[in-house]
């Protein structure tokens, strides 16, 4: 046991909130780093870009791109098997992303998703998954998009095995009269 007295610093009630709301990915943390920063000093990010189209004409109705968040369970899978196949998927959630979380609470009744094969392209090892997704049923509300492993999206359980995700800020939709079309990147190196 130590005769040295204990020194204690307390904070104000400004400071806490603060550091409780930088903890919980709150709108401080926004900016926050996005990527992951692998061995040797490499980082592993991601991207995507979605166009929404009038099925009948081909014009862009809508258009969103932005830079998603590398989930911890996707960086180790990468480091495994370097993501052979995904699932690229939404879901009407609007949950903050956090890197910690591999899944997300949802009802999969509301989600879609398309199993999708990546190009590669070995000079940045960049992995590209694009898909299309035709006109829905019924309107469809993207409050996030995913890249999923392994089972993808599970009607009892909602959204499983995140690898990577993004919120669409303000959420988007995609009507009855809209094709969706979907292109995601994920690479090792600063995206070419």
């Amino acid at each position: 046991m130590s005769d040295q007295p204990y020194r204690v610093e307390v904070v104000s009630p400004e400071e806490t909130e603060s550091l409780i709301r930088r903890f919980r990915n709150g709108p401080e943390n926004l900016s926050g780093r996005r990527t992951l920063v692998m061995p040797g000093g490499l980082e592993l990010s991601g991207e995507f870009s979605l166009i929404a189209r009038d099925a009948k004409s081909g014009a862009v109705e809508w258009e969103h791109a932005d830079k998603n968040l590398i989930t911890d369970a996707g960086r180790r899978n990468w480091m495994e098997n370097r993501w052979s196949s995904a699932y690229i998927a939404f879901a009407p959630s609007t949950e903050a992303p956090q890197s910690g979380r591999y899944s997300v609470a949802t009802d999969g009744s509301q989600c879609f998703e398309a199993n999708v094969s990546p190009s590669n392209a070995p000079a940045t090892h960049t992995k590209t998954f694009s898909t299309t997704f035709t006109t829905p049923v019924s309107n469809r509300t993207l409050g996030t998009i995913f890249l999923l492993r392994g089972t993808g999206v599970l009607a009892n359980k909602g959204v499983v095995e995140v690898a990577a995700f993004a919120l669409l800020t303000p959420p988007k939709t995609q009507t009855t009269t809209q094709t969706l079309e979907v292109v995601y990147k994920v690479s090792m190196n600063p995206i070419a």
